[in-house]
């Protein structure tokens, strides 16, 4: 009788033990489900600011900007892969680029270059949807050279944003794109006073000498 009642508690103990590997399974993986689904609407809904972690502001869910169907000037397809995934930053704007555009494409280029040995791990993209003009073509060939020119569709750009509360054609903004193409941050100034870009490009080279490995 001793024996097998010491066999039936050695056996409840294996029970027990069972039932918690089981749960171990069965458990992790639907609590990492349970809190990522949690932060995913935290951050939605703004009760949990992600971007006090950057300066500039996350795009949740991020975007799958290299899948659209990006053209070059003349009108062959553009790969974003190539020559190489490189992190990117995207300003959209018109055939002209004036005002507020004209100062987004300055933060992104001065940026790019105060991230001295870094600089080539990044790209300027300039997106319109009707190509550009003479003047505009004339000053990317002597002031910004090494952008990258796509043409897409305004309405290409909207789907595209459609599962994020932004505004694609804001005003003083600019997104990072990561190298497999996701368009996962934006940077929005306040306004166009000299020091506000300061600021401001000074807190996008810290955000990608993190982000830059």
């Amino acid at each position: 009788m001793s024996g097998q009642g010491f066999k039936s508690e050695k056996e409840i103990e294996i029970n027990k033990k069972n039932r918690k590997v089981i749960l171990g399974i069965f458990g992790i993986p639907a609590l990492v489900f349970i809190l990522s689904t949690g932060l995913y609407f935290l951050v939605s809904s703004k009760t949990v600011d992600m971007g006090t972690v950057n300066n500039g502001a996350l795009v949740v869910p991020p975007l799958q900007f290299a899948e659209l169907p990006l053209m070059n000037l003349d009108g062959q397809p553009f790969d974003y892969s190539k020559p190489e995934p490189k992190w990117a930053f995207v300003v959209l704007g018109d055939q002209r680029c004036e005002g507020n555009c004209e100062r987004m494409l300055y933060i992104a280029r001065q940026s790019i270059i105060a991230l001295a040995k870094k600089m080539n791990r990044v790209r300027l993209f300039y997106v319109t949807n009707n190509g550009i003009d003479e003047a505009l073509s004339e000053r990317f060939k002597t002031e910004y050279k090494g952008i990258e020119v796509i043409a897409l569709k305004d309405s290409d750009v909207r789907q595209l944003f459609s599962p994020v509360e932004l505004e694609p054609f804001k005003a003083s903004t600019f997104y990072v794109v990561d190298p497999r193409g996701w368009l996962m941050m934006h940077y929005e100034a306040e306004n166009t006073e000299q020091d506000t870009l300061n600021t401001l490009g000074k807190a996008v080279v810290r955000d990608m000498k993190r982000l830059i490995k």
